[in-house]
């Protein structure tokens, strides 16, 4: 007796085993799974329907021209009808001061060939701006353009926002980085997640109203994150916008925000227009 409770009790563990080793599997399988929809629009949009996430739609208010070769990475709209944007790639990395109705670049900043500038943030009159692999970010008059500071940090750079209070960055992971102004150094780590699988790949970024809206590269979809939750609130996807053309490299990347007019200004990577659209969420 004593014998076969002993075998009795050794198949039960290694049973628990390997109904432990089968959940850390199927765990990973779909982690894996949600890990390639990133790269997939189509079934990134399934996991977030599937996941009962309110999908928003958008209406076309205006569209401006948008100069076709600029590999957009960051965007911000300022009163007055001007737009910073920062664009990236080797050699052509620049920061710029546009006039929305026209498309006339009215300042540029051309970034030494060394750094793939990203994204940008402006907090009072300073502008932020991040580079891609270089862990360098830089600090500018919004004005003049005059390089004020440099500062480091350990990840990559991609997206760049404010709450008005800290700084927002991605990095291409599923984790926001909240970085103190001051200091520059991080103050939180927050984790973003659909139903507890966490978002890879978020890119250019735009906080509005205690939500971050996030393009997730290299699809065409936008996701709308709790600041505080890091939970994905939200979704829509802009590639009625995208151009027809066969272009290869033209991935939606770049939102911002007129908080006078509750409007959005989008566009992307070598997209000839930038997009002035107004998001709702049908009933």
């Amino acid at each position: 007796m004593k014998t076969n409770a002993i075998k009795f009790s050794i198949s039960f563990f290694l049973l628990i085993i390997l109904l432990f080793v089968f959940m850390i599997c199927k765990g990973n399988e779909v982690f894996s799974d949600y890990d390639v929809a990133t790269k997939n629009e189509t079934q990134l949009e399934q996991i977030l329907l599937n996941a009962h996430i309110p999908e928003y739609h958008y209406q076309v208010v205006n569209s401006y021209p948008h100069e076709a070769r600029s590999f957009t990475e960051g965007l911000i709209w300022e009163p007055g009808g001007l737009v910073y944007e920062s664009t990236g790639l080797y050699g052509q990395s620049k920061l710029r001061k546009i006039e929305i109705k026209s498309g006339k670049i009215l300042q540029e900043y051309g970034l030494p060939s060394h750094y793939f500038a990203e994204g940008i943030t402006i907090l009072g009159n300073q502008l932020y701006q991040l580079t891609y692999q270089e862990h360098t970010g830089f600090i500018y008059d919004k004005n003049s353009f005059h390089l004020k500071k440099q500062f480091t940090y350990v990840s990559e750079g991609w997206g760049l926002t404010t709450d008005n209070h800290q700084l927002i960055m991605s990095n291409g992971s599923s984790f926001l980085t909240f970085m103190d102004v001051k200091t520059l150094k991080t103050v939180r780590t927050l984790p973003v997640n659909i139903n507890n699988y966490p978002v890879k790949s978020l890119n250019a970024l735009q906080y509005i109203n205690g939500m971050i809206y996030a393009n997730v590269w290299p699809t065409s979809i936008i996701v709308i994150i709790s600041a505080q939750t890091g939970k994905v609130e939200g979704w829509m996807n802009i590639k009625a916008l995208k151009p027809a053309s066969g272009c290869t490299e033209c991935v939606a990347n770049g939102i911002a925000y007129n908080d006078q007019d509750n409007l959005l200004l989008v566009t992307g990577k070598n997209w000839p227009y930038f997009y002035e659209i107004r998001v709702f969420r049908e009933k």
